[in-house]
């Protein structure tokens, strides 16, 4: 009897002991890596700073994944993380990913917070599913708004991918073009053989007010490439995809004065989270930290704040917990969720301008941007 009761002592201390598990599903390789090194130096510097201070439940532990840009692959390692023990995923870099990852959640009844994943169609899909990233209605209105209302462009040129991110955009933007008495004169696909010929005609054809690139950063590198090689002197719009501080390095000084809308943050800004994030992170990466490190780093924000509380932390107790949020604020703004699981942030138009992202002021001269530049993607 006696060794009875001391084993059931010995295995209730270490179940009492056992470690708190985060899982992290992140493109470290393949083509969404220019985001995934970004967003997983957020989410660290975001734990390691918790750990540090203290504030961090006791006994967390994170556990990694690279996805390889493979939603598939992503799936499997979010459901393993979570037959591990993960009491939730930060994931779902790219809307694809997401998509697929949300299911999993779903079935394991589980967390998953999206640092970056903004495709319309993932809201609600799941009351497990978390993004602190604006969904893509907002973008693709904002940007449509800016190329119409403020810089009074009728005809725009779309160029465009197709993948989950930009079939959710591009409708959205189109209809708010559409609205404001815009009309689409191309749209040519990055997939079509001889695209670039297709781009060179159509701006022979039609001069257009604007062209709106809709992608990733690989695709909008391309197509500026191309825009600024043909001498275009429109204005060029395109997604807060290009604002990665990895592509704006590659495009340098073909990226000065590119558009784009953004959930951005002032990284000169004194006021706190933001000034101690940006101390952090210059001293451990010696760069300014873009709006997809920003993201990472408020995911795991609102990932501790439902953490904290009595009792065991469930997936529907967590949920809960993020939809009840107040007073946490972020690097990129409060930190508040809708009744989807959506983000409740405001946008801005942003543009390069002498190298950096800036909030673009129409009213300054020569559309100059506002004092204090703002990292952002």
């Amino acid at each position: 009897m006696r060794r009875a009761a001391a084993l059931a002592a010995v295995l209730v201390a270490g179940a009492c002991n056992s470690p708190l598990r985060i899982g992290v599903v992140i493109p470290e390789t393949g083509e969404a890596a220019v985001y995934g090194a970004s967003v997983k130096s957020g989410v660290k510097l975001a734990f390691d700073r918790a750990q540090a201070a203290g504030t961090a439940p006791r006994g967390l532990e994170v556990l990694y994944r690279d996805s390889g840009s493979d939603p598939v692959r992503a799936a499997s390692a979010a459901a393993a993380l979570f037959d591990a023990g993960s009491v939730l995923v930060i994931g779902g870099v790219t809307s694809a990913e997401a998509k697929v990852m949300i299911p999993v959640a779903e079935r394991a009844e589980r967390v998953l917070i999206s640092p970056s994943a903004s495709a319309p169609e993932l809201a609600g899909r799941s009351s497990f599913f978390f993004r602190v990233y604006p969904s893509d209605e907002l973008e693709g209105v904002k940007a449509a708004d800016f190329l119409t209302l403020v810089r009074g462009a009728r005809s725009v040129l779309v160029l465009q991918e197709d993948n989950d991110y930009t079939r959710g955009l591009l409708p959205v933007f189109v209809g708010e073009l559409t609205s404001h008495g815009g009309r689409v004169t191309d749209s040519i696909r990055f997939d079509e053989a001889g695209w670039h010929a297709e781009v060179r005609e159509a701006l022979a054809r039609r001069a257009p007010d604007g062209v709106y690139v809709c992608g990733y950063g690989e695709a909008i590198l391309a197509g500026v490439r191309l825009l600024r090689s043909l001498g275009y002197r429109g204005t060029i719009c395109t997604t807060s995809a290009f604002s990665a501080v990895p592509l704006l390095t590659r495009a340098a000084s073909l990226a000065e004065g590119v558009f784009f809308p953004l959930a951005s943050f002032d990284v000169r800004s004194q006021q706190e989270p933001v000034r101690s994030f940006v101390h952090a992170y210059t001293a451990i990466y010696n760069l300014e930290p873009d709006i997809y490190a920003a993201h990472g780093y408020d995911a795991v924000l609102a990932a501790l704040a439902a953490l904290k509380g009595p009792g065991e932390p469930t997936g529907r107790e967590i949920a809960h917990r993020l939809h009840a949020l107040t007073g946490v604020v972020g690097v990129t703004g409060p930190i508040v969720f809708d009744a989807e699981g959506d983000i409740v942030h405001r946008l801005h138009d942003c543009w390069i301008h002498d190298g950096k992202v800036e909030e673009y002021d129409a009213t300054a001269p020569h559309g100059g941007g506002r004092p204090g530049g703002k990292a952002g993607a």
